[in-house]
């Protein structure tokens, strides 16, 4: 794919077939389909929604849980001119009807659907993959038309979930400026755990295929089934949310975690780690890169309302600037910003803000979020960010509304957890405000022991007392089994602090201070 700068995301899939029909283009439990094979079922697919009378511009509602014939049935939906909008399976009827309602959508594309469902559409039999909704849309959003490729709505974690439109050619310029950093290559092998309803499913899936790679589609991510796959040399490349590569160092820590190790050494799998969606500590990061030395790991910064991908600290880097988020891809600056729009100097912290070309169409039906998140063609993204005093690389310090304010004091969560990380003991940790009466909030620190590992918290404490600010240190230290996580796999902090907020009322075992 390298130079090829396509106008429209349908046109990757044709040219591909070109060039590599007869390979294997995507694989999941139930369907391997060949370039070819992929065509030919995304044309029929087309014929189909043609035929129920789908609009150029009109949204199309697409049942996702990484079967083959979801990337059919996207590429279909494309073929149309109609905007895909990729709905997790494990959704609810109620996200489903109000994802309708906002889009304006008729149509759901999709075999098997779930049973809560099945009264949203015309029952047209179990064979069919192109549904009427019963109680279909009000009409277009201003922000759809043919131009516009995918709606991908935001985790929502704070509100309503918001609904990034993103146009063809905005996404499709995004890939081919990741191409020059992280090239893909024909025969390239992809473990794909990520949904399609991710950004970061998107683009690493949609890669793959614009450069005649084979995508090995899983439904879920199973650590026991991605340590098969690399011992047996079926992934080169595997895309993951930082919570997942803590769970796969957790595993390796068991008794028969060197064995494990060795069979993977063996095969040299995989090639390269992508990680993204969340920031990646550095600790996990150099852990990674220990287990498996063969393999190269790239950190990718980037929102959806910037079609993904901002910056990336590409795997030639990794080991000399871990923990900083690399540089700007093609098309992209960025500014580190104060609370009245100036430049922050090296050292101090801002508000991260993006300028590119890749920019979002705007937030589905919601002008005024759109106004408030874009100032002068600048996207506040709501991350602080700071340019390192020595070597003046870019590292993130938090979210500007995750920041825990204690006596007055603002803390970043990720400072906080990139110390805790460090700890031999840790295996994974987040850090959170819990109310309290007299100071605000107070800093709790839910962690993950590493496996086998008897942790104390005074000790784990006093440790990191020595290595942080006072005011930065944890109140309490609850020990828990496994972090909270939302339906991407990143680490859900509003479920950790309501988690902290019910540990802390009953007291368990836990260390703190005055």
């Amino acid at each position: 794919m390298s130079g090829l700068r396509p106008s429209r995301l349908e046109d990757l899939l044709s040219a591909s077939v070109q060039q590599h029909g007869d390979r294997l283009a995507v694989e999941s439990p139930e369907l391997r389909l060949s370039y070819a094979e992929l065509a030919e079922e995304a044309a029929a697919c087309a014929d189909r929604i043609a035929a129920a009378g789908c609009r150029p511009g009109e949204a199309v509602l697409l049942a996702v849980d990484n079967d083959s014939r979801d990337v059919a049935g996207q590429f279909a939906a494309w073929r149309t001119r109609a905007v895909a909008v990729p709905v997790p399976r494990s959704a609810s009827a109620s996200t489903v009807r109000s994802t309708a309602e906002r889009t304006g959508a008729r149509l759901l594309l999709g075999r098997r659907l779930p049973a809560p469902w099945h009264d949203l559409v015309e029952d047209d039999g179990p064979a069919a993959d192109v549904r009427a909704l019963r109680r279909p849309g009000r009409g277009r959003p201003s922000e759809l038309g043919a131009d516009q490729a995918l709606v991908v709505f935001t985790s929502g974690s704070t509100g309503r979930p918001k609904g990034v439109v993103l146009s063809h050619r905005g996404f499709a310029r995004k890939l081919d400026a990741i191409q020059r950093l992280l090239p893909f290559a024909p025969g390239t092998a992809m473990w794909q755990a990520l949904q399609l309803n991710f950004s970061f499913g998107q683009w690493t899936s949609l890669l793959t295929l614009a450069s005649g790679g084979t995508l090995r589609l899983r439904p879920k991510f199973s650590v026991s089934g991605l340590l098969r796959a690399l011992a047996e040399g079926e992934a080169d490349r595997v895309a993951v949310v930082p919570s997942m590569l803590r769970m796969v160092l957790s595993r390796l820590d068991r008794p028969d975690g060197e064995d494990l190790l060795a069979g993977i050494g063996a095969a040299a799998a995989p090639k390269l780690w992508i990680a993204g969606g969340e920031p990646l500590p550095a600790a996990v990061g150099r852990a990674v890169r220990e287990r498996f030395p063969h393999a190269g790991l790239a950190d990718v910064y980037g929102l959806s309302e910037s079609s993904t991908s901002d910056l990336i600290l590409t795997p030639d880097r990794y080991d000399r600037e871990a923990g900083t988020i690399g540089r700007p891809t093609s098309g992209v600056e960025v500014r580190v910003v104060g609370p009245r729009g100036e430049d922050r100097p090296r050292g101090e912290a801002g508000e991260l803000w993006v300028r590119t070309e890749h920019l979002m169409t705007g937030y589905l039906g919601d002008p005024e979020a759109t106004a408030a998140a874009v100032t002068g063609g600048w996207l506040r993204t709501g991350d602080l960010a700071r340019y390192r005093s020595g070597d003046g690389l870019l590292e993130l310090t938090g979210r500007a509304k995750h920041l825990i304010v204690r006596g007055g004091n603002k803390i970043s969560p990720v400072e906080v957890e990139n110390v805790f990380n460090a700890h031999p003991d840790c295996g994974a940790c987040v850090a959170v405000g819990r109310p309290d009466a007299v100071l605000g909030e107070r800093v709790a620190l839910l962690m993950v022991p590493r496996a086998g590992r008897d942790v104390d918290p005074l000790q784990v404490l006093s440790w990191a007392g020595e290595r942080m600010d006072r005011h930065q240190l944890p109140d309490t230290v609850h020990l828990i089994e496994g972090l909270p996580l939302g339906r991407t796999g990143k680490v859900d902090r509003e479920r950790s602090r309501a988690l902290a907020a019910r540990l802390g009322a009953g007291r368990p075992a836990e260390a703190g201070h005055g």
